[in-house]
Protein backbone atom coordinates (compact mmCIF):
# COMPACT_ATOMS: atom_id res chain seq x y z
CA UNK A 1 0.00 0.00 0.00
CA UNK A 2 2.94 2.36 0.38
CA UNK A 3 3.11 3.36 -3.12
CA UNK A 4 -0.33 5.12 -3.51
CA UNK A 5 1.26 7.28 -0.47
CA UNK A 6 2.61 9.80 -2.50
CA UNK A 7 -1.00 9.76 -4.14
CA UNK A 8 -2.12 10.50 -1.43
CA UNK A 9 0.33 13.40 -0.50
CA UNK A 10 -0.02 14.97 -3.75
CA UNK A 11 -3.81 14.86 -3.75
CA UNK A 12 -3.78 16.19 -0.83
CA UNK A 13 -1.72 19.42 -0.76
CA UNK A 14 -2.87 20.53 -4.36
CA UNK A 15 -6.42 20.42 -2.32
CA UNK A 16 -5.21 22.52 0.61
CA UNK A 17 -3.59 24.91 -2.71
CA UNK A 18 -6.83 24.86 -4.96
CA UNK A 19 -9.16 25.32 -1.85
CA UNK A 20 -8.54 28.82 -0.57
CA UNK A 21 -8.41 29.59 -3.96
CA UNK A 22 -12.10 28.16 -5.33
CA UNK A 23 -13.49 29.63 -1.89
CA UNK A 24 -12.38 33.61 -2.91
CA UNK A 25 -13.56 32.85 -6.44
CA UNK A 26 -16.73 31.72 -5.12
CA UNK A 27 -17.34 35.07 -2.56
CA UNK A 28 -16.22 37.33 -5.63
CA UNK A 29 -18.98 34.97 -7.73
CA UNK A 30 -21.60 35.27 -4.79
CA UNK A 31 -21.55 31.25 -5.12
CA UNK A 32 -22.49 31.27 -1.28
CA UNK A 33 -24.66 29.48 1.02
CA UNK A 34 -26.98 32.06 3.11
CA UNK A 35 -28.55 30.67 5.95
CA UNK A 36 -32.61 30.92 6.16
CA UNK A 37 -34.91 29.67 8.61
CA UNK A 38 -35.75 26.64 7.36
CA UNK A 39 -33.07 23.99 6.28
CA UNK A 40 -29.90 26.07 5.98
CA UNK A 41 -29.28 26.64 10.00
CA UNK A 42 -25.93 27.48 10.22
CA UNK A 43 -25.99 30.88 10.89
CA UNK A 44 -23.52 31.98 8.51
CA UNK A 45 -22.90 32.70 5.05
CA UNK A 46 -20.19 30.49 3.89
CA UNK A 47 -18.51 29.88 0.31
CA UNK A 48 -19.79 26.41 -1.59
CA UNK A 49 -18.82 25.11 -4.90
CA UNK A 50 -16.18 23.70 -2.81
CA UNK A 51 -16.02 20.34 -4.67
CA UNK A 52 -14.45 22.38 -7.63
CA UNK A 53 -11.34 21.77 -5.54
CA UNK A 54 -11.59 18.46 -4.95
CA UNK A 55 -12.09 17.77 -8.52
CA UNK A 56 -9.16 19.47 -10.24
CA UNK A 57 -6.83 17.90 -7.56
CA UNK A 58 -7.80 14.81 -8.45
CA UNK A 59 -7.65 15.29 -12.30
CA UNK A 60 -4.10 17.17 -11.60
CA UNK A 61 -2.55 14.25 -9.63
CA UNK A 62 -4.17 11.80 -12.05
CA UNK A 63 -2.64 13.38 -14.89
CA UNK A 64 0.76 13.65 -13.23
CA UNK A 65 0.68 9.73 -12.51
CA UNK A 66 -0.51 9.50 -16.36
CA UNK A 67 2.98 11.14 -17.32
CA UNK A 68 5.19 9.25 -15.27
CA UNK A 69 4.14 5.79 -15.39
CA UNK A 70 3.66 3.43 -18.21
CA UNK A 71 -0.11 2.68 -18.87
CA UNK A 72 0.10 -1.23 -18.91
CA UNK A 73 1.53 -1.29 -15.36
CA UNK A 74 -1.60 0.50 -14.28
CA UNK A 75 -3.72 -1.99 -16.24
CA UNK A 76 -5.33 0.93 -18.26
CA UNK A 77 -4.33 -0.66 -21.81
CA UNK A 78 -8.19 -0.38 -22.53
CA UNK A 79 -8.53 3.26 -21.64
CA UNK A 80 -12.34 4.16 -22.81
CA UNK A 81 -13.55 3.72 -19.14
CA UNK A 82 -11.31 6.20 -17.56
CA UNK A 83 -12.00 8.30 -20.01
CA UNK A 84 -15.73 8.28 -19.60
CA UNK A 85 -15.03 8.15 -15.90
CA UNK A 86 -13.14 11.76 -16.62
CA UNK A 87 -16.25 12.67 -18.85
CA UNK A 88 -18.71 11.99 -16.01
CA UNK A 89 -16.46 13.49 -13.55
CA UNK A 90 -16.74 16.74 -15.52
CA UNK A 91 -20.22 16.42 -15.97
CA UNK A 92 -21.62 15.82 -12.47
CA UNK A 93 -19.21 18.74 -11.25
CA UNK A 94 -20.64 21.08 -13.84
CA UNK A 95 -24.46 19.85 -13.05
CA UNK A 96 -23.66 20.06 -9.70
CA UNK A 97 -22.14 23.63 -9.96
CA UNK A 98 -25.30 24.69 -12.03
CA UNK A 99 -27.10 23.70 -9.08
CA UNK A 100 -25.00 25.68 -6.37
CA UNK A 101 -25.28 28.92 -8.35
CA UNK A 102 -28.87 28.65 -9.64
CA UNK A 103 -30.59 25.92 -7.81
CA UNK A 104 -31.87 23.51 -10.03
CA UNK A 105 -35.39 21.28 -9.87
CA UNK A 106 -34.97 17.52 -9.03
CA UNK A 107 -35.95 16.60 -11.91
CA UNK A 108 -33.77 18.78 -13.79
CA UNK A 109 -30.77 17.09 -11.81
CA UNK A 110 -32.14 13.54 -12.51
CA UNK A 111 -32.10 14.00 -16.04
CA UNK A 112 -28.62 15.16 -15.74
CA UNK A 113 -27.72 12.29 -13.72
CA UNK A 114 -29.03 9.46 -15.63
CA UNK A 115 -27.04 10.69 -18.97
CA UNK A 116 -23.94 10.81 -17.30
CA UNK A 117 -24.10 7.30 -15.19
CA UNK A 118 -25.19 6.27 -18.45
CA UNK A 119 -22.40 7.25 -20.36
CA UNK A 120 -20.51 4.98 -17.66
CA UNK A 121 -22.61 2.24 -17.99
CA UNK A 122 -21.96 1.99 -21.77
CA UNK A 123 -18.45 2.45 -21.29
CA UNK A 124 -17.91 -0.68 -18.77
CA UNK A 125 -19.29 0.18 -15.52
CA UNK A 126 -22.04 -2.22 -15.76
CA UNK A 127 -22.60 -5.43 -13.14
CA UNK A 128 -23.79 -8.33 -15.43
CA UNK A 129 -23.21 -11.04 -12.51
CA UNK A 130 -23.14 -10.49 -9.14
CA UNK A 131 -21.56 -12.99 -6.73
CA UNK A 132 -22.28 -12.92 -3.21
CA UNK A 133 -21.80 -15.50 -0.19
CA UNK A 134 -19.74 -17.53 -3.29
CA UNK A 135 -22.98 -17.76 -5.27
CA UNK A 136 -22.54 -15.96 -8.99
CA UNK A 137 -26.14 -14.29 -10.27
CA UNK A 138 -26.78 -13.40 -13.75
CA UNK A 139 -28.78 -10.31 -14.17
CA UNK A 140 -28.60 -10.71 -17.99
CA UNK A 141 -31.10 -7.92 -19.15
CA UNK A 142 -31.58 -6.27 -15.57
CA UNK A 143 -27.65 -5.42 -15.78
CA UNK A 144 -28.15 -1.87 -17.51
CA UNK A 145 -30.73 -0.57 -15.28
CA UNK A 146 -29.39 -2.38 -12.57
CA UNK A 147 -26.10 -0.40 -12.58
CA UNK A 148 -27.78 2.65 -13.56
CA UNK A 149 -29.70 2.61 -10.08
CA UNK A 150 -26.82 1.88 -8.03
CA UNK A 151 -25.16 4.68 -9.56
CA UNK A 152 -27.57 7.09 -8.89
CA UNK A 153 -28.45 5.74 -5.58
CA UNK A 154 -24.68 6.33 -4.12
CA UNK A 155 -24.67 9.72 -6.13
CA UNK A 156 -27.65 10.98 -4.44
CA UNK A 157 -27.00 9.38 -0.63
CA UNK A 158 -23.95 11.37 -0.38
CA UNK A 159 -25.76 14.30 -1.38
CA UNK A 160 -28.59 13.75 1.09
CA UNK A 161 -25.93 13.21 3.71
CA UNK A 162 -24.31 16.22 3.04
CA UNK A 163 -25.49 18.31 5.85
CA UNK A 164 -22.98 19.26 8.78
CA UNK A 165 -19.17 20.88 8.01
CA UNK A 166 -17.22 18.24 7.26
CA UNK A 167 -18.91 15.45 7.38
CA UNK A 168 -19.87 14.33 3.12
CA UNK A 169 -15.60 14.86 2.96
CA UNK A 170 -14.78 13.10 5.83
CA UNK A 171 -17.21 10.13 4.90
CA UNK A 172 -16.17 10.33 1.30
CA UNK A 173 -12.38 9.91 2.35
CA UNK A 174 -12.70 7.10 4.53
CA UNK A 175 -15.13 5.61 1.52
CA UNK A 176 -12.33 6.69 -1.28
CA UNK A 177 -10.14 4.92 1.22
CA UNK A 178 -11.29 1.57 2.16
CA UNK A 179 -12.33 1.24 -2.38
CA UNK A 180 -8.98 1.92 -2.67
CA UNK A 181 -7.65 -0.86 -0.35
CA UNK A 182 -9.79 -3.06 -2.10
CA UNK A 183 -9.22 -2.14 -5.70
CA UNK A 184 -5.42 -2.44 -4.35
CA UNK A 185 -6.08 -6.20 -2.96
CA UNK A 186 -7.64 -7.43 -6.26
CA UNK A 187 -5.10 -5.97 -8.47
CA UNK A 188 -6.99 -2.77 -9.75
CA UNK A 189 -3.98 -0.18 -10.03
CA UNK A 190 -5.52 2.43 -11.63
CA UNK A 191 -8.73 2.09 -9.98
CA UNK A 192 -6.59 2.47 -6.60
CA UNK A 193 -4.79 5.35 -7.71
CA UNK A 194 -8.03 7.24 -8.66
CA UNK A 195 -9.48 6.18 -5.05
CA UNK A 196 -6.66 7.50 -3.42
CA UNK A 197 -6.22 10.75 -5.02
CA UNK A 198 -9.48 11.71 -4.60
CA UNK A 199 -9.19 10.23 -0.91
CA UNK A 200 -6.18 12.77 -0.68
CA UNK A 201 -8.28 15.94 -2.32
CA UNK A 202 -11.08 15.76 0.60
CA UNK A 203 -8.86 14.77 3.42
CA UNK A 204 -7.22 18.31 2.11
CA UNK A 205 -10.60 19.64 1.41
CA UNK A 206 -11.45 19.16 5.22
CA UNK A 207 -8.88 20.99 6.23
CA UNK A 208 -11.20 24.13 5.47
CA UNK A 209 -14.40 22.40 5.54
CA UNK A 210 -13.81 21.13 9.46
CA UNK A 211 -15.95 22.56 11.82
CA UNK A 212 -16.50 26.02 11.55
CA UNK A 213 -16.18 25.38 7.84
CA UNK A 214 -15.19 28.47 5.62
CA UNK A 215 -16.18 26.71 2.63
CA UNK A 216 -18.69 23.93 1.93
CA UNK A 217 -18.69 20.89 -0.91
CA UNK A 218 -22.34 22.38 -2.42
CA UNK A 219 -23.46 19.42 -4.86
CA UNK A 220 -20.66 20.16 -7.30
CA UNK A 221 -18.57 18.07 -4.73
CA UNK A 222 -21.26 15.79 -2.92
CA UNK A 223 -22.88 14.64 -6.21
CA UNK A 224 -19.09 14.06 -7.91
CA UNK A 225 -17.90 12.00 -4.40
CA UNK A 226 -21.07 9.58 -4.51
CA UNK A 227 -20.92 8.70 -8.04
CA UNK A 228 -17.24 8.41 -8.33
CA UNK A 229 -17.36 6.30 -5.26
CA UNK A 230 -20.40 4.23 -7.07
CA UNK A 231 -18.60 3.80 -9.82
CA UNK A 232 -15.21 2.57 -8.08
CA UNK A 233 -16.96 -0.05 -6.04
CA UNK A 234 -17.93 -1.62 -9.68
CA UNK A 235 -14.66 -1.91 -10.79
CA UNK A 236 -12.82 -2.13 -7.41
CA UNK A 237 -14.66 -5.62 -6.88
CA UNK A 238 -14.52 -6.65 -10.30
CA UNK A 239 -13.32 -10.81 -10.17
CA UNK A 240 -13.73 -11.87 -13.28
CA UNK A 241 -15.45 -10.04 -17.02
CA UNK A 242 -18.29 -7.80 -15.37
CA UNK A 243 -18.50 -10.34 -12.35
CA UNK A 244 -18.57 -7.86 -9.31
CA UNK A 245 -18.15 -9.17 -5.94
CA UNK A 246 -20.76 -6.88 -4.66
CA UNK A 247 -20.72 -7.53 -1.20
CA UNK A 248 -17.59 -5.42 0.48
CA UNK A 249 -18.65 -1.88 -1.56
CA UNK A 250 -22.32 -2.62 -0.35
CA UNK A 251 -20.70 -2.80 2.98
CA UNK A 252 -18.31 0.09 2.56
CA UNK A 253 -21.40 2.58 1.25
CA UNK A 254 -23.72 0.99 3.64
CA UNK A 255 -23.77 4.27 6.21
CA UNK A 256 -24.83 7.16 3.47
CA UNK A 257 -26.69 3.99 1.70
CA UNK A 258 -28.93 3.44 5.22
CA UNK A 259 -29.35 7.02 5.75
CA UNK A 260 -30.77 7.44 2.10
CA UNK A 261 -33.15 4.27 2.67
CA UNK A 262 -34.56 5.62 5.90
CA UNK A 263 -35.27 9.15 4.39
CA UNK A 264 -37.71 7.12 1.88
CA UNK A 265 -39.39 4.68 4.04
CA UNK A 266 -39.88 7.75 6.56
CA UNK A 267 -41.48 9.53 3.96
CA UNK A 268 -42.85 6.99 1.99
CA UNK A 269 -44.77 5.45 5.35
CA UNK A 270 -45.80 9.17 6.77
CA UNK A 271 -47.72 10.37 3.32
CA UNK A 272 -44.72 12.51 2.40
CA UNK A 273 -43.60 12.95 -0.84
CA UNK A 274 -39.81 11.26 -0.95
CA UNK A 275 -38.61 14.68 -1.69
CA UNK A 276 -39.91 16.48 1.13
CA UNK A 277 -37.48 18.05 3.43
CA UNK A 278 -36.73 17.21 6.83
CA UNK A 279 -34.47 16.95 9.58
CA UNK A 280 -33.90 13.46 10.13
CA UNK A 281 -31.31 11.95 8.68
CA UNK A 282 -28.42 10.09 10.65
CA UNK A 283 -26.28 13.83 11.12
CA UNK A 284 -29.68 15.45 12.14
CA UNK A 285 -30.44 12.84 15.06
CA UNK A 286 -27.06 12.75 16.61
CA UNK A 287 -26.95 16.18 16.95
CA UNK A 288 -30.08 15.94 19.03
CA UNK A 289 -28.31 13.36 21.10
CA UNK A 290 -26.02 16.24 22.28
CA UNK A 291 -22.90 15.99 20.02
CA UNK A 292 -21.02 19.03 18.60
CA UNK A 293 -20.40 19.26 15.07
CA UNK A 294 -16.80 18.01 15.89
CA UNK A 295 -18.25 14.99 18.02
CA UNK A 296 -20.45 14.36 15.10
CA UNK A 297 -17.94 13.75 12.69
CA UNK A 298 -15.83 11.88 14.99
CA UNK A 299 -18.95 9.29 15.95
CA UNK A 300 -19.69 8.83 11.72
CA UNK A 301 -15.78 8.67 11.60
CA UNK A 302 -15.63 5.52 13.90
CA UNK A 303 -19.08 3.70 12.47
CA UNK A 304 -17.73 4.24 8.67
CA UNK A 305 -14.11 2.59 9.80
CA UNK A 306 -16.23 -0.44 11.39
CA UNK A 307 -18.56 -0.91 8.38
CA UNK A 308 -15.49 -0.61 5.83
CA UNK A 309 -12.72 -2.38 8.42
CA UNK A 310 -15.67 -5.47 8.38
CA UNK A 311 -16.07 -5.21 4.52
CA UNK A 312 -12.16 -5.41 4.09
CA UNK A 313 -11.98 -7.72 6.86
CA UNK A 314 -14.09 -10.38 5.50
CA UNK A 315 -12.50 -9.57 1.89
CA UNK A 316 -8.83 -10.42 3.46
CA UNK A 317 -10.39 -13.71 5.53
CA UNK A 318 -12.42 -14.88 3.06
CA UNK A 319 -15.41 -14.81 5.71
CA UNK A 320 -18.05 -12.82 3.45
CA UNK A 321 -20.47 -12.83 6.54
CA UNK A 322 -17.99 -10.76 8.47
CA UNK A 323 -19.31 -7.48 5.73
CA UNK A 324 -22.81 -7.71 6.88
CA UNK A 325 -22.41 -8.54 10.42
CA UNK A 326 -20.83 -5.15 10.65
CA UNK A 327 -23.29 -2.70 9.01
CA UNK A 328 -26.02 -4.95 11.15
CA UNK A 329 -23.93 -4.20 14.39
CA UNK A 330 -23.75 -0.88 13.54
CA UNK A 331 -27.23 0.01 12.41
CA UNK A 332 -28.50 -2.12 15.71
CA UNK A 333 -26.71 0.16 18.19
CA UNK A 334 -28.29 3.03 16.35
CA UNK A 335 -31.91 1.62 16.59
CA UNK A 336 -31.86 0.47 20.33
CA UNK A 337 -29.93 3.64 21.24
CA UNK A 338 -32.44 5.23 19.52
CA UNK A 339 -29.72 7.64 17.98
CA UNK A 340 -31.00 6.85 13.98
CA UNK A 341 -33.60 4.14 12.63
CA UNK A 342 -35.54 3.83 15.70
CA UNK A 343 -38.93 5.82 14.43
CA UNK A 344 -38.76 4.00 10.74
CA UNK A 345 -38.28 0.70 12.15
CA UNK A 346 -41.45 1.19 14.41
CA UNK A 347 -43.54 2.53 11.31
CA UNK A 348 -42.11 -0.76 9.20
CA UNK A 349 -43.21 -2.69 12.26
CA UNK A 350 -46.76 -1.45 12.59
CA UNK A 351 -47.55 -1.21 8.89
CA UNK A 352 -46.50 -4.87 8.30
CA UNK A 353 -48.80 -6.14 11.32
CA UNK A 354 -51.29 -4.10 10.41
CA UNK A 355 -50.87 -6.28 6.72
CA UNK A 356 -50.22 -9.46 8.49
CA UNK A 357 -53.48 -9.43 10.83
CA UNK A 358 -55.51 -7.82 7.66
CA UNK A 359 -55.11 -11.70 6.05
CA UNK A 360 -55.78 -13.54 9.57
CA UNK A 361 -58.40 -11.69 11.20
CA UNK A 362 -62.12 -12.63 10.49
CA UNK A 363 -64.73 -9.92 9.46
CA UNK A 364 -66.20 -8.27 12.07
CA UNK A 365 -69.64 -8.75 13.36
CA UNK A 366 -69.99 -6.43 16.39
CA UNK A 367 -70.08 -3.32 14.24
CA UNK A 368 -66.47 -1.19 12.74
CA UNK A 369 -63.76 -0.53 15.49
CA UNK A 370 -61.43 2.05 15.83
CA UNK A 371 -57.44 2.33 15.48
CA UNK A 372 -55.10 4.54 16.51
CA UNK A 373 -51.24 5.00 15.77
CA UNK A 374 -48.71 7.69 16.57
CA UNK A 375 -45.09 8.11 16.64
CA UNK A 376 -43.18 11.30 17.43
CA UNK A 377 -40.25 10.47 14.51
CA UNK A 378 -38.50 13.25 16.19
CA UNK A 379 -37.69 16.44 19.05
CA UNK A 380 -39.18 16.78 22.40
CA UNK A 381 -42.05 18.84 22.00
CA UNK A 382 -46.09 17.25 23.12
CA UNK A 383 -47.98 16.92 19.89
CA UNK A 384 -49.53 14.37 21.28
CA UNK A 385 -52.23 17.39 23.07
CA UNK A 386 -52.60 18.17 19.31
CA UNK A 387 -53.32 15.06 18.38
CA UNK A 388 -55.76 13.81 21.17
CA UNK A 389 -58.19 16.88 19.96
CA UNK A 390 -58.43 15.46 16.75
CA UNK A 391 -58.86 12.05 17.31
CA UNK A 392 -62.04 13.00 19.98
CA UNK A 393 -63.28 14.54 17.24
CA UNK A 394 -63.29 12.10 15.06
CA UNK A 395 -64.94 9.97 17.12
CA UNK A 396 -67.54 12.64 18.07
CA UNK A 397 -68.73 13.14 14.44
CA UNK A 398 -68.13 9.96 13.43
CA UNK A 399 -65.53 9.95 11.17
CA UNK A 400 -63.82 7.18 8.91
CA UNK A 401 -60.11 8.38 9.23
CA UNK A 402 -58.05 10.88 10.19
CA UNK A 403 -54.05 11.69 9.27
CA UNK A 404 -52.04 14.07 10.91
CA UNK A 405 -48.71 14.81 9.65
CA UNK A 406 -46.01 17.28 11.44
CA UNK A 407 -42.72 18.08 9.65
CA UNK A 408 -41.21 21.50 11.32
CA UNK A 409 -37.62 21.13 10.01
CA UNK A 410 -36.10 24.67 11.01
CA UNK A 411 -37.05 22.93 14.95
CA UNK A 412 -36.14 19.84 14.13
CA UNK A 413 -39.70 18.95 15.03
CA UNK A 414 -41.54 15.75 13.22
CA UNK A 415 -44.81 14.37 14.82
CA UNK A 416 -47.25 11.23 12.80
CA UNK A 417 -50.70 10.28 13.62
CA UNK A 418 -53.15 7.80 12.11
CA UNK A 419 -56.77 7.15 12.93
CA UNK A 420 -59.13 5.26 11.00
CA UNK A 421 -62.14 3.09 12.10
CA UNK A 422 -62.17 -0.68 10.48
CA UNK A 423 -65.50 -1.41 8.59
CA UNK A 424 -65.89 1.59 6.85
CA UNK A 425 -67.81 2.26 3.66
CA UNK A 426 -66.03 1.90 0.30
CA UNK A 427 -63.93 5.22 -0.74
CA UNK A 428 -66.10 6.35 -3.48
CA UNK A 429 -69.08 7.05 -1.24
CA UNK A 430 -66.88 8.86 1.07
CA UNK A 431 -65.55 12.48 1.32
CA UNK A 432 -62.27 13.69 1.78
CA UNK A 433 -60.46 16.88 2.29
CA UNK A 434 -56.54 17.96 3.34
CA UNK A 435 -55.93 21.03 5.11
CA UNK A 436 -52.52 22.62 6.13
CA UNK A 437 -51.77 22.94 9.87
CA UNK A 438 -50.41 27.01 10.09
CA UNK A 439 -48.36 28.33 12.65
CA UNK A 440 -46.94 31.89 12.07
CA UNK A 441 -47.32 32.36 8.60
CA UNK A 442 -45.39 28.67 7.81
CA UNK A 443 -47.05 25.04 7.17
CA UNK A 444 -46.16 23.00 10.19
CA UNK A 445 -48.01 20.21 8.70
CA UNK A 446 -51.54 18.82 6.91
CA UNK A 447 -54.58 16.81 8.20
CA UNK A 448 -56.26 14.72 6.33
CA UNK A 449 -59.74 13.67 7.20
CA UNK A 450 -62.46 11.06 5.26
CA UNK A 451 -66.07 10.85 6.32
CA UNK A 452 -69.26 9.15 4.95
CA UNK A 453 -70.94 11.29 2.44
CA UNK A 454 -74.37 12.24 4.06
CA UNK A 455 -76.45 15.06 2.46
CA UNK A 456 -77.28 16.70 5.86
CA UNK A 457 -74.46 16.39 8.26
CA UNK A 458 -71.45 16.44 5.87
CA UNK A 459 -71.33 19.91 5.21
CA UNK A 460 -72.12 20.65 8.70
CA UNK A 461 -69.27 18.20 9.34
CA UNK A 462 -66.49 19.97 7.29
CA UNK A 463 -67.38 23.53 8.56
CA UNK A 464 -67.03 22.11 12.29
CA UNK A 465 -63.26 20.90 11.10
CA UNK A 466 -62.35 24.25 9.59
CA UNK A 467 -63.25 25.47 12.70
CA UNK A 468 -61.53 23.55 14.88
CA UNK A 469 -58.21 23.45 12.34
CA UNK A 470 -58.43 27.40 13.60
CA UNK A 471 -58.95 26.92 16.89
CA UNK A 472 -55.94 24.70 17.22
CA UNK A 473 -53.71 27.18 15.55
CA UNK A 474 -52.63 29.05 18.85
CA UNK A 475 -52.25 25.46 20.47
CA UNK A 476 -49.72 25.11 17.46
CA UNK A 477 -48.04 28.42 18.06
CA UNK A 478 -47.52 27.85 21.80
CA UNK A 479 -45.44 24.03 21.09
CA UNK A 480 -43.46 25.93 17.92
CA UNK A 481 -42.55 28.72 20.56
CA UNK A 482 -38.70 29.27 20.32
CA UNK A 483 -38.12 29.22 24.60
CA UNK A 484 -39.04 25.42 24.42
CA UNK A 485 -36.59 24.72 21.41
CA UNK A 486 -33.87 26.40 23.66
CA UNK A 487 -35.02 24.60 26.77
CA UNK A 488 -32.01 22.75 28.53
CA UNK A 489 -32.47 18.61 28.24
CA UNK A 490 -33.68 18.29 31.99
CA UNK A 491 -36.17 21.06 31.21
CA UNK A 492 -37.60 19.12 28.45
CA UNK A 493 -38.04 15.99 30.33
CA UNK A 494 -39.98 17.61 33.61
CA UNK A 495 -42.25 19.68 31.01
CA UNK A 496 -42.80 16.25 29.25
CA UNK A 497 -43.66 14.44 32.41
CA UNK A 498 -45.92 17.08 33.67
CA UNK A 499 -47.71 16.94 30.59
CA UNK A 500 -47.92 12.91 30.24
CA UNK A 501 -49.60 13.16 33.99
CA UNK A 502 -51.87 16.05 33.17
CA UNK A 503 -53.25 14.42 29.64
CA UNK A 504 -53.80 11.04 31.68
CA UNK A 505 -55.73 13.25 34.34
CA UNK A 506 -58.08 14.46 31.14
CA UNK A 507 -58.32 11.24 30.04
CA UNK A 508 -59.58 9.10 32.92
CA UNK A 509 -61.91 11.97 33.49
CA UNK A 510 -63.24 11.59 29.75
CA UNK A 511 -63.84 7.92 30.31
CA UNK A 512 -65.68 8.93 33.53
CA UNK A 513 -67.93 10.95 31.19
CA UNK A 514 -71.28 9.26 29.35
CA UNK A 515 -69.92 8.13 26.16
CA UNK A 516 -73.85 9.23 24.78
CA UNK A 517 -73.73 12.58 26.38
CA UNK A 518 -72.59 15.06 23.36
CA UNK A 519 -70.36 18.04 24.78
CA UNK A 520 -71.56 21.55 23.64
CA UNK A 521 -69.97 23.66 20.48
CA UNK A 522 -67.63 25.92 22.20
CA UNK A 523 -66.03 22.94 24.72
CA UNK A 524 -66.01 20.35 21.45
CA UNK A 525 -64.09 22.63 19.49
CA UNK A 526 -62.09 24.41 21.48
CA UNK A 527 -58.47 22.70 22.35
CA UNK A 528 -57.91 22.44 25.76
CA UNK A 529 -54.35 24.48 26.56
CA UNK A 530 -54.12 23.95 30.38
CA UNK A 531 -51.74 20.77 29.35
CA UNK A 532 -49.01 23.62 27.24
CA UNK A 533 -46.41 24.90 29.30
Amino acid sequence: MLEYGPVFAASFLAAVVLTPLVRAAAIRLDIVDHPDSQRKLHGRTVARAGGSAVLWAVLLVCAGGLLQFDLSKLGMENYAPYLALVTAMVGMWLLGLADDIWTLRGRQKLVGQVVLTGILVSAGFEIRHLQLFGQSLDLGMLSIPASMVWLLATTNALNLIDGSDGLCATLGAIICGALGILASANGHLAEATIAFALCGALAGFLVFNFPPASIFLGDSGSLLIGMVAGALAIRCSLKGPATVAFLAPLCILSLPLLDSVMAIIRRKLTGRSIYTTDRAHLHHTLKNRGLSDRGLLLVVALLAVITGGGALAGQALGRDWIAPISVIAVFSILVVTRAFGYAEMVLIARRSSHFAFSLIEPARKSGPQCREKAIHLQGTRQWQTVWQTLVEFAEREQLNKVHMDLNVPWLEEGFHGTWHRHGKTDRHENWSTSLPIQASGRVAGRVDVEGLSNPTTSKLTIYKLLELIEDLAPQVELLLEPEAHTASVASVRDMATTESAAIDVQQESREEKPRDKQPAKDEALEPDLSTVS
